[in-house]
């Protein structure tokens, strides 16, 4: 065990190191911790309280400043309950109270060996909560999240659009949303294997939330189907994000099989409405219509509520040539 003492008094620290080297412990002493001095390559730190350019419970305040993990015992010769407290709560470990007949320097190993397998114990019980606060974390986020593609799960979906609704029925507020297929997905995975459809739902996700706004929720919805709340969103606003995340996914390419293979989406869109469109569930079912109806227009476009917009011509099923469209 490596310790380093710290005291202004020469005779004092040599007496004490003699002492704790015979524990067959490598024992530094100092009269003022310096600049350079790594802190932490010691397993244990004995400070001294009464010293002429700093008190040692100002030096231990810096110490706990930047954070020093080593462990320090507290050496006074005043044997003041107030200064030793202080020490306490500072982050000493324990206090040693120095005597003219130098009994204190017998029962140093022990108080040493004592806050040692303190420090010990805390240092393990604060490796096992951060252990459990990422298990924590990562099972929160798989209840949360989708495994495959890192976004939002069905089930917080559904309760972050509920608190969306409320919000829009309380203060006024536009709020869209809008159901996003893969087009000819099933011809993908049975004509190039579900790898390379899981590859496609991962770049439709990349796609997704590099073309949405910070604001909004994107999830996967089911299989190849991807919800998106726009918050605070007119329609016509989401029509445009829509159209935005249509041309960007023709930018994605995957190669499968030596051929290029593009993806294609169809998108349904709908705004909340305070009559006809007020719950998750039919909001949902508005945005599933409009999806259908844009399957049923040949896909690759937008079908909103009330209106459609978007590209009206016709996409084929991926085919094995140089360059198909999924």
């Amino acid at each position: 065990m490596k310790i380093l003492i710290i005291d202004d008094n020469p005779h004092h620290a040599e007496l004490a190191a003699v002492k704790l080297s015979k524990e067959g412990w490598d024992v530094q002493t100092l009269d003022f911790i310096e600049a350079s001095l790594a802190l932490n390559d010691f397993d244990f730190i004995l400070l001294d309280y009464s010293m002429p350019r700093i008190s040692g419970i100002e030096l231990l305040k810096k110490i706990k400043e930047l954070e020093i993990r080593t462990p320090i015992i507290f050496l006074t010769g005043q044997g003041n309950e107030m200064i030793a407290s202080e020490a306490i709560k500072l982050g000493a470990f324990d206090y040693v109270v120095k005597d003219t007949k130098l009994i204190y320097l017998d029962r140093l190993p022990n108080v040493i060996r004592e806050a040692k397998s303190k420090h010990e114990l805390i240092e393990t019980n604060r490796f096992l909560i951060q252990e459990l606060r990422k298990a924590n974390d990562r099972l929160q986020k798989l209840t949360l999240t989708d495994e495959m593609t890192s976004l939002y799960n069905y089930r917080f979906l559904k309760s972050q659009l509920e608190a969306e609704i409320r919000r829009a029925e309380r203060y006024q507020k536009p709020l869209s949303i809008c159901l996003i297929d893969v087009d000819f997905f099933k011809s993908i995975n049975d004509q190039y294997g579900h790898p390379i459809g899981d590859e496609a739902l991962r770049r439709v996700s990349k796609v997704l939330l590099e073309s949405v706004r910070n604001v909004d929720f994107v999830g996967r919805y089911a299989g190849d189907e991807f919800l998106v709340i726009f918050p605070n969103t007119q329609l016509s606003d989401a029509i445009r994000l829509c159209e935005r995340i249509l041309k960007s996914i023709q930018l994605e390419q995957i190669q499968a099989d030596g051929k290029c293979l593009t993806i294609s989406l169809s998108i349904g869109v709908t705004d909340y409405h305070s009559a006809r469109r007020n719950s998750v569930e039919n909001l949902i079912e508005a945005a599933d219509r409009c999806l259908y109806l844009a399957k049923e227009g040949g896909r690759n476009r937008v079908e909103a509520s009330l209106r459609v917009v978007g590209s009206a011509h016709s996409v084929s099923p991926p085919q094995p040539t140089d360059s198909a469209q999924a």
